[in-house]
C-alpha cells in the first residue's frame, strides 16, 4: 500500500519530485566529479613520477662542473641513493620548428637530450622507457595540440631535419608552468646537435626515504657545489604538474560546497511544499489511527527512491563529465591505474552527500508531528512563521547563486590579465628581455642596457640581475636566490611590507620565508665579497618561478636617469657569479610592441641565442593558458548551473508562497482583484529580496571569494592576491542574467493563481 501511496505521490506532483531529484543529482554529480577528478590528477602524477623515477632533488646549472667534486659529495653522503648529471641543450627557438611552424614565439626554454640510465627517465604514451633512432626525435606531449602534430611529421633544428618518432612525458617538465622542455633524441643526433646550441646540467638526486631533503639541500650548498642556476624538490615538480588541472578543481570543488548549501535549503522548501500540498491527506491518516511515525516513513521512502535515482543520475553524470574534464590530464601523465578505488571513493562522497541532504529532509519532516489531525483537515493556509520567511530564503538563495556565477569568472578574468605576473614573481611590463645561457653576460647586458636607454621608444625600464649568495639565519646555512635592481620600477604584489629600496634592505618571497620562518623585521646576513653583510627584511613578495625560493635586494638607488646607473645595477665584480639578467621594458603610449620585440629580436641574433625577448601578453598565454580555458570552462559551467538553481528555487519557493495563502488569494478574487493583479503582487514581492540577493552576491564574491581563491594560490607561494575585476561581467551580465531568469520563474511559478479554487 504504501509503495502505491509513494508512487502516486510523485505522479501527482511531478515537478516539486522532480526539483528534488534535480537538486540531488547535481549535488551527486558535482561531488562525484570533483573526488574522480581529483583522486585520478594524483594518481596518474604519482604513477608518472614513479614510471619515471623523478629525483629528489635537482640542481640546475650552467657553466663548467667538476664530476669528480659532485661524486665524492654523493659517496660522502648516508642519505644519497643515486647520482646523476643530465644533459640539457639549450636551442635558441628561432632556430627550431615544428611540422613548419617556428618556435619563435614559445615561451619556453626549448632544448634536446638523451635517456638517462638510471632514473629520471623521458617516457612514451604508455609510460614506457623510450629511445629514439637515429634521425628521429620525441617531442614533449604538451605541444602535440598546440601544434597540431602528428608522428612522422619534421621537426628542424637549424639545418637539420628530425623525424617526429612519438610523443614523450617528462615527470619534471610536463606542465606548461616549467619553463623549460626538453626533446629526445639519440646519442649520435645529440653530437651533432651541439653546436647549435648550449649546455646545461641538471644535477639530480634521489634521496633515500626517511631522509630530510632540506638538509640535504643546505649541504650541498655548504660544499660548494654548481648551483649557477635554480634549486628543484620533488615536491614541487610535483605541485608544478598538477596546478594546471588542480586549479580548475578546486573551482568545481567551491562550486560543489555552494550548490549542496543550496541544495539543502531548497529541498526543505520541497519537502514543505510538498507537505502543504499533503496537509489534509497526512490529517486524515493521522485521524485513522496512522502513527505520526509511519506517516514520516512514507516520505521518508519517497526521499530515499528520489535520491537513490539522483545518486544513480548524478553518478553517471560525474563519470560522463569526467571523460572530456579529464582528457588533458590523461594526454599529460598517463591514465590513472587504480579506477576501481577511484570510482570507489567518488561513490563514497555521492553516498555521503545523498546522506547529508537525506538527514536534512528527515530532520524537517519531525516538525510536522506535533501537527494534529484537526489542525491538518482544516488547513486554514496559515503556517505561523513559514508564512514569512519564503521570500527571505529566495534573497538568501540568489546570493549563493550570484556568488557561484562570479568567483569561477573572476578566477578566468585574474589569470589571463596581464597583472596577475605580478603574484607569479614576473614584473609587470610590456616586454622582458631574459639574458643567459652565455659566458659574458655582464657584457651582452650592458649591451642591450645602452641599446634599450637611447631607444626613444622606451617609457621605463629596469634591469634586474641574478645571483646565488650564501647566507645564514638564525644560524642556519642557506642559499639565497638573489636578485639585484630598482624594485620599484615593476613591483610584485607583496604579502607583506614593500619592496627593497636601499642598501641594508632584502625581500623574501612566501615560500622561502615559510621555509626558514622568517618574517618581516627580521636580520639576515648575505655573503657578498667575501664580507658577511646584514639585511633587514623589509617585505614579503609573491613568486612561484625558479623554485618559488627567492630573494630581492636593492641596487644601490639606481636612478635611469644617472650616467652611472648600470654600474649601479649590480655589474660589479664579485666572488658570486652573475646567473642572468632580465630586462623588463614599457614603451610610451602608442607605440607598437611586436615591432619593437621584433627589432630586438633582430639585434639579438647577434649573440647566438643568449637572448630571450617576450611579450608579457603572449607569456601569460604560453604559460597559463591551458589553466585559464579549465577555468573558462568551470566558470561557463557555474553561470548555468546558477541559473538554473535560480529558477528552480524561486519557482518552488513562490508556488509554496502561493499555497500557503490560498485562502488570501481566494479572498482578493472575491473582492473582484484580476489575476493579473495578484501575480504582479507575487512579482513586486519577491523582487526585493531578489535585487538585494543580487547586491550582496556580488559584494561577496568579489571579497569573500577573493579570500577563498586567495587562500588556494598561497599554497602554491602566490599570496596577496587581489581579483582583476571584468566590471561588464559582474555589474551588468551576472545581473542581467539573475534578473531575467528571477522574473521568467516568478511568472511561471504565478499561474498557480489563476487555478487556486474554493476547496469544499
Amino acid at each position: 500500500m504504501y509503495q502505491r501511496m509513494i508512487f502516486n505521490d510523485i505522479k501527482k506532483n511531478r515537478l516539486v519530485s522532480a526539483a528534488a531529484c534535480i537538486f540531488m543529482a547535481v549535488s551527486a554529480a558535482l561531488i562525484g566529479l570533483t573526488v574522480l577528478l581529483f583522486a585520478s590528477l594524483l594518481n596518474s602524477i604519482d604513477n608518472l613520477m614513479t614510471d619515471a623515477k623523478t629525483c629528489d632533488f635537482l640542481q640546475m646549472h650552467a657553466g663548467n662542473l667538476d664530476m669528480d667534486e659532485l661524486n665524492a659529495f654523493a659517496a660522502s653522503r648516508d642519505d644519497v641513493e643515486d647520482m646523476l648529471v643530465a644533459n640539457f641543450l639549450n636551442v635558441e627557438n628561432s632556430a627550431l620548428s615544428l611540422n613548419g611552424r617556428l618556435l619563435t614565439d614559445s615561451t619556453q626554454d626549448n632544448g634536446f637530450c638523451i635517456q638517462n640510465d638510471n632514473f629520471d627517465h623521458l617516457l612514451g604514451m604508455n609510460n614506457e622507457i623510450i629511445y629514439p633512432e637515429e634521425g628521429k626525435v620525441y617531442v614533449p606531449i604538451c605541444y602535440k595540440s598546440e601544434y597540431d602534430l602528428e608522428e612522422g611529421q619534421i621537426m628542424k633544428a637549424g639545418d637539420m631535419e628530425l623525424v617526429i618518432e612519438g610523443f614523450l612525458r617528462d615527470s619534471q617538465m610536463n606542465s606548461m608552468m616549467a619553463s623549460s622542455k626538453r626533446f629526445l633524441v639519440n646519442p649520435a643526433d645529440y653530437k651533432k646537435l651541439e653546436g647549435i646550441g648550449s649546455a646545461e646540467y641538471l644535477i639530480e638526486f634521489l634521496i633515500k626515504d626517511g631522509h630530510d631533503i632540506n638538509e640535504f639541500a643546505t649541504a650541498y650548498s655548504d660544499a660548494g657545489l654548481p648551483s649557477n642556476g635554480p634549486t628543484i624538490t620533488s615536491s614541487l615538480i610535483k605541485m608544478m604538474n598538477a596546478l594546471s588541472d588542480g586549479m580548475m578543481i578546486l573551482v568545481i570543488l567551491l562550486v560543489s560546497i555552494v550548490v549542496l548549501i543550496i541544495s539543502l535549503i531548497c529541498i526543505r522548501y520541497i519537502v514543505l511544499t510538498g507537505l502543504e500540498k499533503d496537509k489534509k491527506e497526512a490529517g486524515m491518516l493521522k485521524a485513522v489511527g496512522i502513527p505520526a511515525k509511519d506517516i514520516r516513513k512514507i516520505y521518508i521512502k519517497k526521499y530515499i527512491l528520489l535520491s537513490y535515482t539522483g545518486g544513480i543520475i548524478g553518478g553517471l553524470a560525474a563519470f560522463l563529465l569526467s571523460k572530456p574534464l579529464g582528457r588533458q590530464m590523461t594526454e599529460l601523465y598517463g591514465p590513472a591505474d587504480n579506477m576501481t578505488g577511484i570510482i570507489l571513493v567518488s561513490v563514497l562522497g555521492i553516498v555521503l552527500t545523498e546522506v547529508i541532504i537525506l538527514s536534512s529532509v528527515k530532520k524537517h519532516l519531525k516538525k510536522y508531528d506535533r501537527l494534529s489531525a484537526v489542525e491538518a483537515i482544516r488547513d486554514d493556509g496559515r503556517t505561523g512563521k513559514r508564512k514569512t520567511d519564503s521570500f527571505f530564503w529566495i534573497g538568501a538563495i540568489t546570493v549563493a547563486s550570484v556568488f557561484l556565477m562570479l568567483v569561477p569568472i573572476n578566477m578566468a578574468t585574474t589569470i589571463s590579465s596581464d597583472k596577475f605576473v605580478s603574484y607569479m614573481g614576473v614584473g609587470l611590463s610590456q616586454v622582458r628581455m631574459d639574458i643567459a645561457q652565455c659566458d659574458s653576460i655582464e657584457d651582452v647586458s650592458r649591451d642591450f642596457y645602452k641599446k634599450i636607454e637611447a631607444d626613444s621608444r622606451v617609457d621605463r625600464f629596469a634591469l634586474m640581475q641574478t645571483r646565488n649568495y650564501k647566507a645564514t639565519y638564525n644560524n642556519t646555512k642557506i642559499n639565497l636566490l638573489t636578485e639585484t635592481g630598482d624594485h620599484t620600477a615593476f613591483p610584485l604584489s607583496y604579502i607583506e611590507g614593500a619592496q627593497p629600496t636601499k642598501n641594508g634592505e632584502i625581500a623574501l618571497s612566501m615560500l622561502q620565508a615559510q621555509d626558514i620562518g622568517c618574517k618581516v623585521g627580521d636580520t639576515i646576513s648575505l655573503y657578498i665579497d667575501d664580507s658577511e653583510i646584514p639585511y633587514t627584511v623589509c617585505g614579503i613578495y609573491s613568486d612561484i618561478t625558479n623554485g618559488g625560493k627567492t630573494a630581492k635586494i636593492s641596487a644601490d638607488t639606481i636612478s635611469q636617469n644617472d650616467d652611472n646607473a648600470l654600474s649601479k645595477a649590480s655589474l660589479r665584480d664579485m666572488d658570486s657569479p652573475l646567473m642572468w639578467s632580465i630586462i623588463y621594458i614599457t614603451l610610451k603610449d602608442g607605440e607598437d610592441v611586436q615591432e619593437f620585440i621584433a627589432d630586438y629580436k633582430t639585434y639579438s641574433d647577434r649573440f647566438d641565442g643568449t637572448v630571450k625577448i617576450t611579450d608579457i601578453a603572449r607569456y601569460i598565454e604560453g604559460t597559463y593558458g591551458q589553466t585559464i580555458q579549465r577555468i573558462k570552462m568551470a566558470a561557463c559551467t557555474s553561470v548555468f548551473t546558477a541559473g538554473l538553481i535560480i529558477f528552480i528555487v524561486i519557482l518552488l519557493f513562490v508556488r509554496l508562497k502561493i499555497w500557503q495563502e490560498k485562502k488570501d488569494i481566494i479572498l482578493k478574487k472575491a473582492l473582484g482583484l484580476s489575476v493579473t493583479d495578484i501575480r504582479k503582487d507575487y512579482i513586486k514581492r519577491a523582487f526585493p529580496y531578489i535585487i538585494a540577493g543580487i547586491a550582496i552576491g556580488i559584494i561577496m564574491g568579489i571579497f569573500i571569494g577573493q579570500i577563498l581563491a586567495g587562500m588556494v594560490l598561497a599554497s602554491l607561494g602566490a599570496g596577496g592576491f587581489r581579483f582583476v575585476i571584468n566590471w561588464i561581467f559582474v555589474y551588468i551580465l551576472v545581473p542581467f542574467i539573475s534578473v531575467v531568469v528571477a522574473y521568467i520563474a516568478v511568472n511561471t511559478a504565478t499561474r498557480e493563481v489563476k487555478m487556486t479554487k474554493i476547496e469544499i
